[in-house]
């Protein structure tokens, strides 16, 4: 089976953050279990581009190309072409700002396309993708999403990727909550150690 690894932290190359911490905890354990075929992509690595959304993007069939377009066009195709192609997704990012990282929403649109990972008809949308692929999805934060008032009205990130992989016809997304890491009155590394256990548990048993 074909692995993939999102790393979508900022602070890409910083080996103290959560999400990178867990990040290399999944790999290890996936390659304890045989899975040697893992890819990565590290979103705000300088090495990895991600064609970003502009008029451009809707317009790359039937017209001659810019230099530019035609980077755009030929990275997008095999980015598409990775995450069809892909088995099992290990998505790993810390909350920023109530929601989704940008460089992710970068990367959803360009794997989100009609036709592709979707078609629509009359008032419905219809999923192209594998419904089998599994996704594991690892968020950190430093706030506690299910238990602080004024945390729980902001949640939007969880519902945003279930449906998302919804309207591609993906059926199993699997979540790990890594949350309260900045709170004064927990204990931020067994927060980890604890995470560190559960990723371990969720490869053991659902892989």
């Amino acid at each position: 089976m074909n692995v993939l690894q999102i790393l979508c932290h900022p602070d890409f190359d910083n080996k103290n953050r959560v999400s990178n911490i867990l990040a290399l905890t999944g790999e290890t354990e996936l390659k304890k279990k045989g899975f040697n075929n893992i890819k990565t992509l590290n979103l705000y690595s300088p090495n990895c581009y991600i064609p970003v959304m502009d008029k451009h993007m809707f317009n790359y069939e039937n017209k001659k190309l810019t230099p530019k377009e035609q980077k755009d066009y030929t990275r997008q195709k095999e980015l598409l072409a990775q995450w069809k192609n892909t088995d099992i997704i290990f998505i790993y990012m810390p909350l920023h700002n109530f929601n989704i990282v940008s460089k992710f929403k970068d990367y959803i649109d360009n794997i989100v396309i009609v036709n592709e990972t979707f078609e629509c008809e009359i008032e419905t949308l219809i999923g192209l993708d594998n419904p089998d692929k599994k996704i594991i999805f690892v968020l950190t934060s430093g706030g506690e999403f299910d238990s602080h008032i004024q945390y729980i009205n902001l949640d939007f990130t969880v519902d945003y990727l279930r449906g998302i992989l919804g309207v591609m016809g993906i059926n199993h997304m699997q979540l790990l909550r890594v949350q309260g890491l900045d709170l004064g009155k927990n204990n931020k590394e067994r927060i980890i150690e604890t995470a560190k256990m559960d990723l371990t548990k969720i490869i053991k048993e659902t892989l």
